[in-house]
C-alpha cells in the first residue's frame, strides 16, 4: 500500500511541477517626461510607461525579474529598489525589495535580479521602496491567476483588458514632503484630467475606456497604485 501511495504522490507532484513556469522579465528604471493629465513632469518609470508593465503569471510560477537602474535626473532620487506588494516571499525575504531592510538600493548604472516563487493567486502591485520615489511613477500591477480558480464558471473574460489601476498623480518631485504635496489628479489605467490644466485643454486629455460586449461576464481586477490617497471606487 505504501508503495502505491508513494507512486500516486509522485504523480501528483509531477503534475504540479509541469504546470509551473519560469517567468523572466526585465524592468529598466528610467527618467522620462510624461503628461498623463496634460501636465508635463519628469517621472521615474519602469520601461518608460505609467503604470509600469503589468507582470502576469499563475500560482506556483517562478519569477526572475532583472531590474536595471538607468536613472539620470538629479532632481529626483536616483537609487532604487522594487517591492512586490502583497507577495509573501516565503524563504526569499532578500527579494522583498525593502531598501535598507532586506537589500541595499540599486545605484545608477547597476542592476539587481529578483528571483522568487509566487504560490498565491490574486491581484497585487509592485513599486519603488526607496523613500517616496514610487510617488514619481515607479508603480505597476501584478496579476497571478489560479489554475484551479473556484470562480472560473462565473465569468467569461479575465485578462489584461479587465484590469483597472487607480493612482494619484502629483506634479512635483517626491523629495518634497508629502504633507505639502497633495494629489492633484486621479489616474485610471494611466489616464486622467488635472484641475491645474486650462479647462479647454483639460478635455483633450484621454480617459480610460474599457470595452465590453453584451451577454459576456467580466471579472474586473481593481488595483490601487496610490502614493498616498485612498480611493472609493464604484461602477454604476
Amino acid at each position: 500500500m505504501s508503495g502505491i501511495f508513494f507512486r500516486l504522490w509522485a504523480l501528483v507532484c509531477l503534475g504540479i511541477a509541469t504546470q509551473a513556469a519560469t517567468i523572466t522579465t526585465k524592468l529598466d528604471i528610467v527618467n522620462k517626461l510624461i503628461d498623463p493629465d496634460l501636465y508635463p513632469r519628469s517621472a521615474v518609470l519602469a520601461n518608460g510607461t505609467f503604470p509600469g508593465p503589468t507582470i502576469f503569471g499563475k500560482k506556483g510560477d517562478h519569477f526572475i525579474i532583472n531590474v536595471t537602474n538607468s536613472l539620470t535626473d538629479e532632481r529626483m532620487l536616483r537609487a532604487t529598489t522594487i517591492h512586490w506588494h502583497g507577495i509573501f516571499q516565503n524563504q526569499t525575504n532578500w527579494a522583498d525589495g525593502a531598501a535598507m531592510v532586506t537589500q541595499c538600493p540599486i545605484v545608477p548604472d547597476d542592476f539587481f535580479v529578483y528571483d522568487f516563487d509566487i504560490n498565491q493567486a490574486g491581484t497585487y502591485w509592485y513599486h519603488s521602496h526607496y523613500s517616496t520615489q514610487y510617488c514619481d511613477g515607479l508603480r505597476g500591477a501584478i496579476v497571478i491567476y489560479d489554475p484551479n480558480d473556484p470562480y472560473i464558471d462565473e465569468y467569461d473574460v479575465d485578462d489584461e483588458s479587465t484590469l483597472i489601476t487607480l493612482a494619484d498623480w502629483i506634479h512635483t518631485a517626491s523629495p518634497t514632503p508629502l504633507l505639502s504635496n497633495h494629489s492633484l489628479t486621479t489616474l485610471i489605467n494611466g489616464h486622467g484630467r488635472s484641475l491645474q490644466v486650462e479647462v479647454t485643454l483639460n478635455t483633450l486629455s484621454p480617459l480610460a475606456i474599457i470595452s465590453v460586449e453584451p451577454g459576456k461576464r467580466y471579472r474586473f481586477r481593481v488595483a490601487s497604485l496610490a502614493c498616498d490617497a485612498p480611493f472609493n471606487f464604484t461602477i454604476h
